[in-house]
């Protein structure tokens, strides 16, 4: 199928092709051998009469003109699946629909998994599969770039860090507090400054120059050494259990330190310092402004946050 000469089979090629920056991984994804996708390759090197993509020594890097074609191309298939493959209706009883959500261990514990379970009541044939920070450890696409590559449908984070591209929509403020171990003896019910720097932390980050936006206030704010931090955690529902049976401390949301207070031998007190408070939020393509499917299942978890259960 042609359309101006161009063999409109190998769109999806030349998107597998730029996004993999591999031939044998373009292969894999679009399940056919790799003398095929190569040819495939060497077709679309004719047609645009540039090379595309070429060798750098073990990895293939992308042309100036195969740049300009990668974003070209990924625009273009997510309009047609947007506008045209997604069905114009929905019925949550009925429907088979996966929703890809790229949300924080945190906000599946303050809530989204409990939306989440409520959802899949009305629609229990609906399926989610959920991206996680850690997961893009070694990855270049940031969460943003995700949404737009279309690689994920919907994106829960603060709102200081979502696209100015896309519509959001705010589902919580978050306040902070300090979490300890229920019998600490070295805290009593209140903290000072002092007292609090002179502690053993537990942080979390995701990966180098990545830590969530309450530990980079602290940061700016106190500096990077005034605290002695005894343990960096890769998430943040590993953190409570570093701080359980020993005297350690850790800055935390609310909703996450209620939740563990509950089931672990830990408890609340609050901060020496005022934290701004952040906005959680969803959000999604704008393309994806008219699929039905999402619209109700974005307003479930509005609705879930909104009632604050």
């Amino acid at each position: 199928m042609r359309f101006n000469g161009f063999d409109l089979n190998m769109l999806v090629a030349l998107d597998h092709l730029l996004t993999e920056r591999s031939v044998s991984r373009a292969a894999e994804k679009l399940l056919r051998n790799q003398s095929t996708i190569s040819g495939v390759l060497a077709r679309l090197r004719e047609h645009f009469n540039d090379d595309l993509l070429v060798q750098v020594g073990r990895e293939m890097v992308p042309t100036a003109r195969g740049l300009e074609l990668a974003a070209a191309a990924r625009d273009l298939l997510l309009q047609i699946d947007a506008r045209i493959m997604t069905a114009p209706d929905f019925d949550p009883a009925s429907s088979e629909r996966t929703i890809r959500i790229f949300a924080s261990d945190y906000l599946m514990i303050a809530g989204l998994a409990n939306a989440m379970r409520l959802i899949n009541r009305a629609a229990p044939g609906v399926r989610f599969e959920v991206l996680q920070p850690s997961q893009l450890q070694g990855r270049q696409n940031a969460p943003d770039l995700l949404l737009e590559n279309g690689e994920i449908d919907l994106l829960a984070m603060p709102q200081a860090y979502v696209s100015h591209l896309h519509p959001h929509s705010p589902l919580f403020a978050e306040t902070f507090c300090c979490l300890i171990c229920r019998d600490n003896p070295l805290i009593d019910t209140h903290i000072t400054l002092d007292e609090f720097l002179k502690m053993r932390h537990v942080t979390v980050s995701f990966g180098p120059n990545s830590a969530p936006s309450y530990e980079e206030w602290f940061t700016r704010e106190f500096g990077a050494k005034s605290r002695r931090i005894d343990i960096v955690a890769g998430s943040f529902s590993t953190m409570p259990f570093l701080i359980a049976g020993t005297t350690r401390i850790a800055l935390a949301h609310r909703r996450l330190a209620e939740a563990y207070t509950r089931i672990m031998p830990l408890r609340i007190i609050e901060a020496p310092v005022q934290i701004p408070p952040l906005t959680e939020v969803i959000q999604w393509h704008h393309y994806g402004a008219t699929d039905r499917a999402l619209i109700w299942v974005r307003d479930q978890i509005v609705s879930y946050f909104e009632s604050g259960r």
